[in-house]
């Protein structure tokens, strides 16, 4: 499975939608962290608490409407 099927599949099981930045964000964390770490937030690697659909990217999606790379948002309605 690729990069971009994990982040569509921890997505969907989350219940939110994903925006047009999705390919990009895929493509920087197989560049910068490889499957190993493929969770990690390229905008904020270092932050161990932030990555994909972790309680603070849902507490940024929930107040902003996006996470933190703009990578997942609220579902439309």
């Amino acid at each position: 499975m690729t990069i971009l099927e994990k982040m569509l599949e921890r997505c969907a099981q989350a219940g939110y939608d994903t925006t047009k930045n999705v390919e990009k964000i895929a493509k920087a964390k197989q560049m910068m962290f490889g499957e190993e770490e493929w969770q990690r937030c390229p905008c904020d690697g270092k932050n161990a608490a932030r990555y994909c659909i972790s309680e603070t990217c849902r507490q940024d999606i929930e107040r902003d409407g996006e996470c933190h790379c703009h990578c997942y948002c609220k579902k439309s309605k």
